[in-house]
């Protein structure tokens, strides 16, 4: 009989490492609009390349859903719980594109309507909230 190893994280102790990455990526969204607030733009009245930038934010956000969906499932018929962890990453990292395109269209147009990638970035950060129970799926110890 093998001792357990003390120097794999549990459980809770991966969660935790979620939320803790979770909340920063929610906090660099919200920095985004601080910076967006104090540098103003003059608007160069281009309508149509605003409307692209907010158009494509939900393709990166509707992606991140298919995407984690899928590492998920890979997670848990593997048992592989860092596949959890890389499918969380990678699903923020995908919704926090839209967040960046807000952002571009700020910067690159002085548009007012910027704010529109950053609702698609927040809503798909909020969605993504790590669920312990995906975690425990993907665990080859019974908990």
């Amino acid at each position: 009989m093998q001792p357990n190893e003390t120097n794999q994280p549990t459980i809770e102790m991966r969660h935790r490492t979620l939320l803790i990455l979770w909340f920063a990526m929610c906090m660099s969204q919200l920095m985004f609009l601080v910076l967006v607030q104090f540098t103003p733009q003059p608007p160069t009245g281009n309508v149509r390349l605003s409307l692209i930038l907010n158009s494509l934010a939900v393709v990166p956000v509707a992606i991140s859903f298919l995407v984690k969906q899928r590492m998920l499932e890979l997670g848990i018929n593997e048992q592989k719980v860092e596949q959890v962890h890389t499918a969380y990453v990678v699903s923020w990292a995908l919704s926090e594109v839209a967040g960046l395109l807000g952002l571009l269209d700020h910067f690159l147009n002085g548009s007012r309507y910027y704010y529109v990638g950053f609702m698609f970035a927040g809503f798909g950060l909020l969605l993504h909230f790590p669920r312990k129970q995906h975690l425990l799926d993907a665990s080859q110890r019974e908990n």
